[in-house]
C-alpha cells in the first residue's frame, strides 16, 4: 500500500482527498495548516459555476471547467449539495461591445461549450425579461450558477471520511525531505510517504521550494466584494463584455442562494497574500460600475461586505493570463499551481485528472 500526502484541505485537496481514496490501495492523509477545510482560498470563494467563456483553446482551465461544471451537477444531485442552475447574462452596454460578444462565444465554442449553451439576446428581448438592464446585446449562459462553497468542500470531506483519509489540521509543513521516501515534517510530527500532493493554493510556491522546485511564484491577486440591495428582483448572474486578456471580469453581479446579491469580486495586485483588511475606498468605483449596468440604483444601496485573494500565475506584468499548472515536477511529487478561478468548478475534474494521469486509476 502506498502513502499518499495531500498538502492543503481546500476545495481542491479536499476533492483529490475524496477521488482519491477511493481506491484501497492507497492510504491518503491531509494536512492542514489551519483549524477546518475551507478556512484559505475557498473561504472567500464566491460560489460562481463557471462554463468555460474565456480560456485559450486546449488550455487545463478550459478543459477542466466544462468538464468539471457537469460532473460538478452531478455529484451536487448525488451529494444534495445546495447549488442553483441560475444561468448568466454578459452584456453589451454600447453597440461597440457587441463584437466582443461574439468573440466570447466564439472562444466558449472553440474551447469545447456546448453551442446550446449559448444563446444571444438583442434589445427588445432583454427589455422585456430584464428591464432593470442598461444592455442593448447579451450573450445568455444557460448551464452558469452558484454553488455554496463550504458545502460543497465539506461534501469531499465527509466523503474522504467515509473512505479512511486521515486529516491533520492545525498542521504546518516547516521542511520536506527525499530519501527513499518523502518525509514532511511539520510542527505535529513527521509524516513518511511516497507521494506528495501540493495543493497549498496561496503558498503552493513556497511549497514547492521546500523541495527545491523554484519556478514557481504566485502573485496574490485580491478581490473585494460589495453588497447591493437592488430596488428589484435579479436572480441571473450578470457581466460586463470584458476585454480579452482583461484581469479580472469586471464589475459583475454574483447572488448566493439565500437571493442576496454582490458586486464583485474586482482584481487588484496585492503585495501580500493575507491583505483582508476592508476597503470601503472602492465604492464609488463598484457603483460607477454598476450603474453602467443597472437603472436605478443608488450609493446608499452598497455595503461593504468582504475580500478574497486568488493565486495567481500572472504577474503584474504580463499581459495574459496562465493556465493551471498540475505538474509532477519530481517523481512522486505533484505540484498543483495557480489553481485560481475556475478552481471551484473544475474542482472534480482536476482531481479526476491526477488520478487518470499519475495514478494510472479510472
Amino acid at each position: 500500500m502506498s502513502r499518499i500526502v495531500i498538502i492543503g484541505a481546500g476545495i481542491v485537496g479536499s476533492s483529490l482527498a475524496a477521488l482519491l481514496s477511493e481506491n484501497k490501495k492507497h492510504e491518503v492523509h491531509v494536512i492542514e495548516k489551519n483549524q477546518k477545510i475551507a478556512e484559505g482560498v475557498t473561504s472567500r470563494n464566491s460560489g460562481v459555476i463557471h462554463s468555460g467563456l474565456y480560456y485559450a483553446q486546449d488550455s487545463l482551465k478550459a478543459q477542466l471547467c466544462i468538464e468539471g461544471q457537469k460532473l460538478l451537477y452531478e455529484w451536487c444531485e448525488k451529494y444534495k449539495v445546495p447549488h442553483q442552475k441560475t444561468g448568466k447574462l454578459i452584456i453589451a452596454c454600447e453597440q461597440v461591445e457587441e463584437e466582443r460578444l461574439y468573440q466570447i462565444r466564439e472562444n466558449a465554442l472553440r474551447s469545447g461549450v456546448d453551442k446550446d449553451n449559448l444563446a444571444f439576446l438583442e434589445g427588445p428581448k432583454i427589455q422585456k425579461n430584464y428591464p432593470f438592464l442598461k444592455a442593448k446585446y447579451a450573450l445568455f449562459v444557460k448551464e452558469s450558477g452558484i454553488v455554496d462553497p463550504h458545502k460543497y468542500c465539506y461534501s469531499f470531506y465527509s466523503k474522504a471520511l467515509s473512505n479512511e483519509t486521515d486529516f491533520h489540521f492545525l498542521c504546518k509543513v516547516q521542511e520536506i525531505e527525499k530519501k527513499n521516501h518523502y518525509t514532511v515534517k511539520t510542527n505535529r510530527g513527521e509524516l513518511e510517504c511516497d507521494f506528495i500532493l501540493n495543493a497549498a493554493g496561496l503558498y503552493a510556491d513556497e511549497i514547492a521550494q521546500l523541495v527545491g522546485i523554484h519556478k514557481y511564484k504566485i502573485y496574490p491577486w485580491r478581490g473585494d466584494y460589495f453588497k447591493i440591495n437592488l430596488p428589484y428582483k435579479v436572480d441571473k448572474l450578470v457581466y460586463p463584455a470584458i476585454k480579452k486578456n482583461a484581469q479580472g471580469l469586471g464589475v459583475h453581479l454574483t447572488l448566493d442562494l439565500q437571493g442576496s446579491t454582490f458586486l464583485g469580486p474586482d482584481v487588484e495586485f496585492s503585495s501580500s497574500k493575507d491583505d483582508f483588511r476592508a476597503r470601503e475606498d472602492k465604492k464609488e468605483i463598484f457603483f460607477l460600475g454598476a450603474s453602467r449596468m443597472f437603472e436605478d440604483i443608488k450609493p446608499t444601496m452598497l455595503s461593504y461586505e468582504t475580500c478574497g485573494i486568488r493565486p495567481k500565475l500572472r504577474s503584474p506584468t504580463d499581459t495574459e493570463e496562465k493556465d493551471f499548472v498540475i505538474s509532477e515536477d519530481i517523481p512522486g511529487f505533484i505540484n498543483l499551481v495557480g489553481l485560481e478561478s475556475p478552481g471551484l468548478t473544475a474542482a472534480i475534474a482536476i482531481a479526476r485528472f491526477v488520478k487518470q494521469k499519475y495514478f494510472h486509476l479510472l
